[in-house]
């Protein structure tokens, strides 16, 4: 087991912010199409080649590695059950941190699965991320939404200003780099605006290289339409609009289901819309298991999909994916 979790925000999009959530920075952890990347495919990748073997015999894919496969989970607390469950439907997963959860150290590439790092906040040791980063790595994923106080807690300048340290990193490795992640916050924030925060940290940070946007989405049930996913479909449109790079969504769930059918009838309609949409790189439910938000969790017990894992595994792939 770890003996860390880096958790997470909870935001609602439709009233206050709450985070019920621990977060660490990251730095000890040892258990487990206009951009301006100078490359890349439709995933988000890098250019790479190679990979890595494992003491499991499989490989850490190649960065730079283009499926089409977009799906992943965020979620720090892996078993190799609750990997394998997962993996017939995942192609990616994060945890907050910069190395993979102990329990699957060994095991996640051969079954086919992408570990992305992560530099959590200002506390997180960039030259020992980039000291212990898998030789594999295709992505760096930025600050875990810094205009919440209770997560990486930067201002839009202060990320900026460290946003060179966290580029050197993906620069030395040849990592896509992921924008800072954001959210609305409802209360003790920087910025309770996702795209004004990020229109102040490009306007601080303007020779900064970003080659894709980070955002978490929490959203009602209903939606609208007979979509119950038309909320979270209407805030990443208008990301779309505001920024030109491709959109890793690395947190999204509906905040007030009643049930779990509720949780799944916004789960479909979510992912028939990110696995059609060619703007959304990757994305990422959450969680595996949560204690914060009602009926999200894919596992139940070791190694066992929930009824909404399955539905989350069993869901089409788009036609790219090679999974």
């Amino acid at each position: 087991m770890m003996n860390r979790l880096h958790v997470l925000p909870i935001l609602v999009l439709v009233g206050a912010c709450s985070s019920d959530a621990s977060s660490t920075d990251g730095a000890d952890r040892t258990d487990g199409p206009d951009t301006n990347a100078s490359a890349g495919g439709a995933d988000g990748g890098s250019p790479g080649e190679g990979g890595r073997d494992l003491p499991d015999g499989g490989r850490q894919p190649p960065s730079g590695t283009t499926t089409g496969c977009k799906r992943g989970v965020a979620y720090g607390h892996h078993s190799q059950a609750d990997m394998q469950a997962l993996s017939k439907g995942i192609s990616w997963w994060y945890n907050w941190a910069f190395e993979p959860d102990t329990g699957v150290q060994s095991s996640f590439a051969s079954m086919g699965i992408e570990y992305i790092p992560m530099v959590w906040g200002a506390k997180v040791d960039t030259a020992k991320v980039q000291q212990r980063l898998l030789p594999g790595a295709s992505t760096l994923l930025g600050f875990n939404e810094p205009n919440f106080h209770e997560q990486a807690n930067l201002s839009a300048s202060a990320a900026a200003a460290l946003w060179p340290n966290v580029q050197a990193v993906a620069d030395a490795r040849g990592l896509t780099l992921v924008s800072p992640a954001v959210n609305f916050c409802g209360g003790g924030c920087h910025d309770t605006d996702p795209f004004r925060y990020l229109d102040d940290f490009f306007a601080a940070c303007p020779g900064c290289r970003v080659d894709a946007i980070g955002v978490h989405v929490y959203v009602g049930c209903k939606g609208e339409n007979g979509n119950h996913a038309q909320w979270l479909i209407n805030h990443l449109e208008t990301y779309k609009k505001r920024f030109s790079q491709p959109i890793w969504l690395t947190e999204f769930a509906c905040h007030d289901a009643a049930n779990p059918d509720e949780q799944r009838a916004f789960l479909v309609d979510a992912v028939t819309y990110l696995e059609s949409e060619p703007r959304i790189a990757r994305y990422a439910w959450f969680a595996g298991r949560a204690d914060n938000v009602r009926h999200v969790d894919l596992l139940g017990a070791d190694g066992q999909l929930t009824a909404l894992g399955q539905a989350y595994v069993d869901q089409p792939h788009n036609a790219a994916c090679q999974k």
